[in-house]
């Protein structure tokens, strides 16, 4: 399934839960709970065993081993699965009574290739899948080092079809906790039509200097309909996270080699260079030059700042007239 270009996620702002979600937003973060902690206990719910148990056991008695030992261990390793759920859609009404404080919460929309660079960057993003029928038991058989993975990942994304209607992605994440994101990942906030006057100000407030759009619902009929309340902040008046830090001059030092490749388009890699710098989680642009191995490519390297304090590194590819060139081309 083609990974969607923007991925949404339902918040509540009921009062006891308002000063979490805020942190999260000012923050930059979102939250990875562990896999046994999702809402429907159907889909925490997967079995071990199968008729083959027995012969298993009876090889590896003689080394005083049992096989419920290693389904202990794989239990244990699928209870430490963190994940963050996303939604295809800020228009699916039952999810804003679900997720979004009964209409009274808000939903963030995410660039989703923007947001795999912060703290989602080795994670993996996967579809959930919706079915009648859970998966057979997990065996020994599954626990092949070259099975295991897919086949618990496999697992920890399917659903009742009931739930079909959310169309979830997910991200699986190694450890549990907050996963920091970059700032311009996130591009516009719904809130929903019966938010708080004062929570909606105080969203504002938080994202005043951000690059992100927030907007009103409102009820027309059986329509749900936003408008802008707050207007996405140009990147060059944005609160800084990184230093921004770019020395046009250096590509002087290259200038023979990129004009070889880039030709006539040596200031449009001037100019992306500048754009990306002016991103607020940008601290250095640490590198451009042709691709040794991504044929007829030309990269940028950048050095990102997230909220956290911590530095991730990320790559651009550009062609030779300087467009871009998704990561799974």
């Amino acid at each position: 399934m083609e990974t969607p270009p923007k991925l949404y996620r339902y918040r509540p702002l009921e009062d006891g839960l308002l000063d979490r979600e805020l942190g999260a937003l000012r923050d930059s973060y979102l939250y990875a709970p562990p896999f046994a902690a999702m809402n429907d206990p159907m889909e925490a719910f997967y079995e071990t065993g199968g008729p083959g148990d027995r012969i298993i056991n009876a090889m590896l008695a003689p080394a005083g081993k049992h096989i419920d030992g290693m389904y202990g261990m794989l239990s244990e390793m699928i209870d430490r699965f963190a994940l963050v759920s996303f939604a295809g859609t800020y228009e699916d009404l039952p999810m804003w009574a679900y997720y979004g404080s009964n209409f009274g919460g808000m939903c963030l929309e995410f660039d989703t290739a923007e947001l795999a660079i912060g703290d989602f960057q080795s994670e993996k993003l996967r579809p959930v899948t919706y079915a009648r029928d859970a998966l057979p038991p997990l065996t020994m058989t599954d626990m092949a080092p070259e099975c295991l993975e897919e086949a618990v990942i496999a697992r920890i994304t399917r659903k009742r079809a009931e739930w079909a209607h959310e169309k979830e992605w997910r991200f699986i994440a190694g450890e549990i906790g907050p996963k920091h994101y970059l700032d311009d990942a996130l591009r516009r906030v719904f809130l929903g039509p019966r938010v708080k006057p004062e929570h909606a100000a105080r969203v504002c407030e938080i994202l005043d200097r951000r690059p992100v759009e927030v907007l009103q619902g409102e009820i027309r009929g059986f329509e749900l309909r936003f408008r802008s309340i707050k207007p996405a902040r140009p990147m060059d008046e944005c609160e800084r996270v990184g230093a921004g830090r770019f020395e046009p001059q250096d590509i002087i030092y290259k200038q023979d080699e990129l004009e070889a490749f880039v030709g006539g388009a040596l200031d449009a890699l001037l100019d992306e260079c500048r754009r990306t710098a002016l991103r607020p989680n940008l601290e250095e642009i640490a590198d451009f030059n042709v691709s040794g191995n991504r044929k007829g490519a030309l990269f940028i390297w950048a050095i990102y700042k997230l909220r956290s304090g911590r530095d991730v590194y990320h790559k651009r590819y550009f062609d030779r007239q300087m467009r871009y060139l998704p990561e799974n081309d």
